[in-house]
C-alpha cells in the first residue's frame, strides 16, 4: 500500500476554540432526567438531487437548511408542526413518544430495545449496545459533543449555527465515511440506508473530520470511543424511527396522494400500510400487508415501531459483517508510486470525476447533501481529506462513494478493478504535489509549474 505524502497541516483553530469556550465545551452537563425533545426541524426527503445547485452557503448564523432554497428546486420538505392539523396523526405521535421512552430511554439512561422485546435486545448485544456502555457514551456526548450537535443529534446545538459545513445531523441514519460494502439483507432486499460499520464511526471520532470543525478524540482511548460509537447508533436509530412516522403522516408522493384522494375516511390505514410495507417485506418477500392489517383492530406505531427498530439493528450488524473487499497493492510498497500509475489514475479521474470535481475541484459547483445542507464537492489539488488521508479511507470512498451527497463509486471496469483503483488512489495522493506528479499530468493540472494555481476555496 502506498505511503502518504508528507503534508504540513494549518489548523485554525483559533475562532472555534472562542466558539467552544463561549458555548462551554468540555463542561456541559445536563440533568439526567432530561427527555429528549419533539423534532420541530424540517424533514427534508432529498429523494433525487435536483438539477439546480444551491446560491451559496447559508450565511453565518443563519441555520444549515435553507427551506426556501429547497421548495424553489422541488425539494419535498416537511413542516413536522403541521401535524397538528392532522385529526387521527395525535394518537400517531403520542405512541412514538412513548415507544422511543420504551425502546430508547432518555438522555441520562439510554438504551436500545425495550425490556419486553428480547428479540430486539439480543440485536442491541450484538451491537455490543448494553446499557453500562450507552450511559458511558451518553455520559460523553453531553460534555464533549452536545454544544454542536444537539442533544437529540440534529445538529443545531448552541455552537452550529457559526460553524461551516455545520455539525452532522444524526437523526436520519445517513453517514459519509463508511467502509461497509454494497450488500444485501438475507431476504434479497437492499438497506435502507447505507450504514457504517461501527469501526467507521469509532475512526471518526479518533481522527476528527479534517477540515471542519469535527475534532480528534483520540485521548479519551479506545473503550470510551466505542461507548460514545454506541450512543450515536442510539441517537440515530431514535432519530430515523422519529423521522419516518412523521414522514408518514405527511408525505404528499403521488401514490399516497391518489389512494387518499379516492377513500379520505382512510387515509390513516392507507398511511399506515405505506410504512408497514417496508418493514414487512424484507422480513418476507411474499407477505402481504392487507392480510396483515386485517388481523389488527387499528394502526400500531408499537408494532411499526418494534419492526422498524428490529430491521435499522440488524442493517448495522450485516454491514459490520460486510467490510469492502481492499485487494492487494500491485506496487512495491518499498519504491516511489510508478509515474505510469499516476498516469492511469489521472486518466480515470478525467473520465469519470471531472463533472463534479471541476478544474480537480477548484472549480466545483455547490450541492445539496440528502440533509439539506450545503456542500462543495473536494478540492483534491488541496492535500486535505476529510474522511482519512490514509491510502485505505480514499480507497473505500473510490469503491463505495459518499452515499449522503451523491458521490457515486468508481466504475473501475472488469479487466482489473484493482489495478484501476490503486491507480486513481495514487493519482489522487500525488494530485496536491506538483513535484510528484509526471510531466505530462502536471502540464495538465498546473500547467507544467511545480507551484500550484490559485483556485476557488474549497
Amino acid at each position: 500500500m502506498p505511503k502518504p505524502f508528507p503534508t504540513t497541516v494549518l489548523v485554525l483553530a483559533s475562532g472555534f476554540l472562542l466558539i467552544m469556550a463561549s458555548s462551554g465545551c468540555g463542561r456541559v452537563e445536563l440533568n439526567d432526567e432530561l427527555e429528549y425533545p419533539d423534532r420541530t426541524s424540517p424533514v427534508v426527503l432529498m429523494e433525487k438531487h435536483p438539477d439546480q445547485g444551491p446560491p451559496g452557503f447559508p450565511p453565518p448564523g443563519k441555520p444549515p437548511v435553507s427551506v426556501d432554497w429547497l421548495v424553489a428546486r422541488g425539494v419535498s420538505v416537511l413542516d413536522p408542526s403541521s401535524i397538528t392539523t392532522v385529526a387521527w396523526a395525535s394518537g400517531w405521535m403520542a405512541a412514538l413518544k412513548e415507544e422511543s421512552g420504551r425502546h430508547f430511554g432518555n438522555p441520562g439512561k439510554p438504551r436500545v430495545g425495550a425490556t419486553d422485546t428480547p428479540s430486539i435486545a439480543a440485536l442491541s448485544a450484538e451491537l455490543g449496545m448494553d446499557e453500562t456502555k450507552l450511559a458511558e457514551g451518553s455520559r460523553l456526548y453531553r460534555r464533549l459533543c452536545v454544544q454542536c450537535h444537539g442533544v437529540t443529534g440534529d445538529g443545531l446545538g448552541a455552537a452550529s449555527l457559526w460553524l461551516s459545513p455545520a455539525p452532522r445531523d444524526l437523526r436520519t441514519g445517513d453517514f459519509k465515511f463508511i467502509s461497509a460494502a454494497e450488500h444485501k439483507l438475507p431476504t434479497g432486499f437492499q438497506p435502507l440506508k447505507a450504514r457504517p460499520r461501527t469501526e467507521d464511526l469509532v475512526k471518526t471520532l479518533r481522527v476528527g473530520l479534517e477540515g471542519t470543525s469535527m475534532p480528534s478524540f483520540a485521548l479519551l482511548g479506545d473503550g470510551p470511543l466505542e461507548s460514545l460509537a454506541a450512543y450515536v447508533i442510539n441517537l440515530s436509530c431514535r432519530g430515523e424511527l422519529e423521522q419516518a412516522v412523521i414522514t408518514g403522516v405527511l408525505r404528499q408522493d403521488k401514490e399516497t396522494s391518489q389512494a387518499v384522494a379516492k377513500n379520505p375516511a382512510q387515509e390513516e390505514v392507507i398511511r399506515y400500510k405505506r410504512m408497514l410495507s417496508t418493514t414487512l417485506e424484507w422480513e418476507d418477500p411474499e407477505a402481504d400487508v392487507d392480510d396483515f392489517m386485517a388481523k389488527l383492530p387499528s394502526p400500531s406505531i408499537k408494532l411499526y415501531a418494534e419492526k422498524y427498530i428490529d430491521r435499522m439493528l440488524r442493517e448495522y450488524i450485516a454491514a459490520n459483517k460486510n467490510p469492502i473487499p481492499v485487494p492487494a497493492y500491485p506496487y512495491s510498497e518499498d519504491k516511489p508510486i510508478p509515474p505510469a500509475s499516476i498516469i492511469a489514475g489521472h486518466a480515470l479521474f478525467k473520465a469519470q470525476c471531472v463533472n463534479c470535481h471541476a478544474d480537480y475541484g477548484r472549480q466545483s459547483d455547490l450541492r445539496f447533501e440528502v440533509w439539506g445542507s450545503v456542500v462543495r464537492p473536494a478540492n483534491l489539488t488541496l492535500s486535505r481529506y476529510k474522511g482519512g488521508r490514509r491510502p485505505i479511507d480514499i480507497y473505500y470512498r473510490i469503491a463505495r462513494g459518499i452515499p449522503p451527497c451523491a458521490m457515486p463509486k468508481a466504475n473501475l471496469g472488469d479487466s482489473a478493478p484493482a489495478k484501476a483503483g490503486w491507480d486513481l488512489v495514487n493519482f489522487l495522493m500525488a494530485l496536491p504535489h506538483p513535484e510528484h506528479l509526471p510531466d505530462e499530468v502536471r502540464a495538465q493540472v498546473y500547467g507544467g509549474s511545480l507551484s500550484k494555481k490559485s483556485g476557488t476555496t474549497p
